[in-house]
């Protein structure tokens, strides 16, 4: 009886985890696209000169700046470089954050900005959102670790039979 409840408690606690985690990706997307919206402020005015002088060609306007006899021009290379980097890196993460559900989960724990997750992580709201995606994902967390719980529990309960069984064999009376 008490392995049922502490199953029970696993499982409320695997919801609980399990709900969290559309919550985190969409707080992780809204830091991408805050990002991103703020990075395209500046982009845009530089982007509007590549526009004008280069045929839209950024890296012929980041090229320009490189190689400026101006030292002002050839100092301002450095931050350009960064933003232009800075806007590709935020629009392919959006790219990313469009895919199912899933996908996302995968790309943010394995091929995600660390520095973005971990800002993400920082400022983490805790919240129980009751959309279906949340439910759905509470459900399916509850029931893999109940699955994982119960199969390791029945592995540990064979292997103790086994071992009882093969002991029971080797008993020598004196």
């Amino acid at each position: 009886m008490l392995r049922r409840y502490f199953s029970l408690l696993l499982a409320l606690a695997a919801a609980l985890v399990g709900v969290q985690i559309p919550n985190y990706v969409t707080q992780y997307q809204q830091r991408i696209d805050a990002q991103y919206t703020e990075a395209m402020i500046y982009y845009r005015e530089y982007q509007a000169i590549a526009d004008t002088y280069l045929n839209g060609d950024m890296q012929a306007l980041l090229a320009a700046h490189e190689n400026s006899d101006n030292d002002i021009f050839k100092a301002e290379a450095v931050p350009l470089r960064t933003l232009i980097e800075r806007v590709e890196l935020l629009s392919y993460e959006q790219q990313q954050l469009q895919r199912p559900l899933p996908v996302q989960v995968w790309f943010i724990a394995t091929q995600a900005n660390s520095q973005i997750r971990q800002d993400t992580w920082h400022m983490y709201s805790y919240n129980v959102p009751m959309t279906t995606t949340a439910v759905v994902t509470a459900l399916v967390s509850a029931v893999l670790t109940l699955l994982l719980w119960d199969t390791c529990w029945g592995l540990l309960r064979w292997g103790w039979r086994r071992i009882r069984h093969t002991n029971k064999g080797r008993r020598v009376t004196p």
